[in-house]
């Protein structure tokens, strides 16, 4: 049974530290205050982890250690991953009750890999961010700031659009001005010259 146990929290370990990406152990063992040799060892199955250790592992998840479990025996019984994401996906977007009917038809896009698409679609984005905004630490903040920034350059970049539509208006009625103002000076009445350029 204890085997059984450690096999189950190790392939739901592996899992999600492949979801992580990049970086995900140490962040882990940072953020966590785990020794990254003793995590290193849990990984590589060379240690169990004491329940302490891997209580915290699975809260830096947001799971609980029986959730992690669960999720262990759903991978190693070969359940479809894309389910385990629409799963999560479902559960992350239904703690935020203000978020709108259609946001949450979200959970419903087809995760399952495919060849031709970039390792991460927006809805495993957007879980990434949720969590992220969710997770505390300093992190939460960092996120809020940069999703901040981005919006200003769009919306910078809305603002300038418009601007530049509005002096090419602009441009467009000087011209029309300047060809009034010549048919003016050379025909000597604004009368001839008014219905040519309107």
């Amino acid at each position: 049974m204890i085997q059984s146990v450690a096999k189950q929290f190790h392939a739901a370990l592996t899992h999600l530290l492949s979801e992580e990406g990049r970086g995900a152990q140490t962040r882990l063992a940072n953020e966590q205050q785990i020794d990254r040799g003793y995590l290193n060892a849990i990984v590589k199955q060379r240690k169990l982890g004491s329940d302490k250790i891997r209580e915290r592992i699975a809260d830096h998840f947001k799971m609980t250690f029986e959730e992690m479990l669960s999720l262990g025996r759903r991978i190693l019984s070969g359940e479809d991953i894309s389910v385990l994401k629409r799963n999560k996906m479902a559960e992350v977007l239904s703690s935020f009750p203000h978020l709108d009917e259609q946001t949450k038809d979200i959970s419903k896009f087809d995760l399952a890999p495919k060849q031709e698409l970039p390792p991460l679609s927006i809805p495993d984005k957007i879980i990434q961010v949720i969590e992220i905004l969710n997770a505390g630490g300093g992190y939460d903040n960092l996120m809020s700031d940069f999703i901040g920034a981005v919006h200003d350059m769009v919306s910078t970049k809305k603002e300038n659009e418009a601007l530049k539509n509005q002096l090419r208006e602009i441009e467009a009625r000087l011209v029309i001005l300047e060809k009034q103002t010549d048919c003016e000076k050379e025909n000597g009445s604004s009368r001839k010259c008014v219905h040519g350029f309107r």
